[in-house]
């Protein structure tokens, strides 16, 4: 498994070099598609050295391409969004070419493999390579139509409060920006059928100044760089837990940096990580609270443990995405997982007690209803401020419809 995600892993490397050169993109931009819509955008290169593009991808790719162009006409910003989705029809249409073309073409058989055995969708690796495809097209089809729908349209998301569209939907100069985007997309598009609405997903993002889902990247080269390099060295066995996990509290005020909770919850980890008990403390949380804040929750815990509590910087791991107690665990765990750490030694979550009851409790529901599955394997209530689990591969699924935190 190792090395089936090792192998996962050097191909989206060598994407970030193909797809740069075939749509001319920026980095973040690669990276934000990349997370967001890992199977259409390692799909992209090999569907360009098709000889012969099946009819019902030549079909949508006509019909997006003539309604972008009429898109430029219309007088709200909703109305680009709704000409530029994927349709039910299109979609299901779709997926029967995909599964063709994967049964039938050895190279993109062999791609998907890659995808399947160690990439982000775990939930379907045990199904056929058709049904495998089926599933991973749609989920990524639904993410670009999340997108539009939100960050176009003005429709609102799970979490209105945090996640919202920028600006007024009817605002005449949002719906001029869309346009002068869309044109931008029309000039650096590519062959590929779905080319148009997904180039058009990054500008939706970035319209709204959306690239929380790309910030920090990679962390393991920056951030994170000095805790990965000292992983390598723990010796596991001397620690009861992989981890020390933090979750982020984020705060209401736009100039408080750092939440008063999230300082406490940090103080009694240290007294764990004092204890032995991990050889690392992970902090987790984006840019939360309040709206679009410009302070990421875990880096200013990590500059609260470093600087005030005196917690070697490579002793402490940022994950700075996370907006829910739901992803504080999953992307944990994806942490867990990158830097190879032991699986089947538990986390040891460190919070408050409101938060802790409601991880033991309410939260499994809505985790489900949320992910589609539990970030953990078993969960345990320790005392009034800590649990442990085991984290679960299912952690390493994306998220189509987050793309804030896919």
């Amino acid at each position: 498994m190792k090395n089936a995600f090792v192998k996962f892993i050097c191909c989206c490397l060598l994407l970030l070099i193909s797809v740069s050169k075939a749509l001319a993109l920026s980095e973040e931009e690669q990276l934000l598609l990349m997370k967001n819509f890992p199977f259409l955008y390692m799909l992209e290169p090999e569907l360009h050295k098709l000889d012969r593009q099946p009819a019902c991808f030549e079909r949508v790719r006509k019909r997006l391409e003539l309604a972008a162009q009429e898109a430029l006409h219309c007088k709200t910003a909703a109305c680009f969004s709704s000409t530029l989705q994927f349709t039910k029809g299109e979609i299901d249409s779709l997926g029967d070419d995909l599964v063709s073309l994967v049964l039938g073409n050895k190279q993109i058989k062999k791609l998907v493999h890659t995808i399947k055995d160690g990439g982000p969708y775990p939930l379907f690796k045990k199904e056929s390579d058709a049904i495998f495809v089926r599933k991973a097209w749609e989920a990524d089809a639904k993410g670009i139509n999340y997108v539009l729908g939100i960050y176009i349209e003005g429709r609102a998301p799970l979490y209105p409060k945090i996640d919202s569209i920028s600006f007024s939907k009817d605002d005449p100069a949002f719906r001029d920006s869309v346009a002068a985007g869309l044109n931008k997309v029309i000039k650096n598009r590519s062959t590929v059928f779905f080319s148009i609405p997904i180039l058009f997903t990054l500008e939706a993002l970035r319209l709204n100044g959306r690239n929380e889902a790309a910030r920090y990247e990679p962390l393991i080269k920056k951030e994170n760089a000095a805790a990965y390099n000292r992983s390598k060295k723990i010796k596991w066995k001397s620690y009861p837990y992989s981890v020390i996990l933090v979750p982020g509290l984020g705060p209401e005020q736009p100039e408080v940096k750092l939440d008063p909770g999230s300082a406490r919850r940090c103080d009694s980890a240290v007294i764990r990580y004092r204890a032995g008990k991990a050889p690392f403390i992970v902090v987790s949380g984006g840019h939360v609270h309040p709206f679009k804040t410009p302070y990421c929750e875990a880096i200013e815990m990590k500059k609260y443990l470093v600087e005030v509590l005196h917690i070697p910087a490579e002793a402490v791991i940022i994950e700075p995405h996370a907006r829910h107690t739901t992803t504080n665990l999953r992307n944990t765990n994806r942490i867990i997982y990158q830097f190879k750490m032991p699986t089947d030694k538990p986390v040891l979550i460190v919070t408050d007690p409101g938060q802790n009851t409601y991880i033991n409790g309410a939260m499994h529901n809505k985790v489900i209803k949320e992910l589609g599955y539990t970030p953990y394997t078993a969960i345990k209530k320790l005392s009034a401020n800590e649990s442990e689990y085991l984290p679960s591969e299912n952690s390493k699924q994306i998220n189509s419809l987050e793309p804030l935190d896919p």
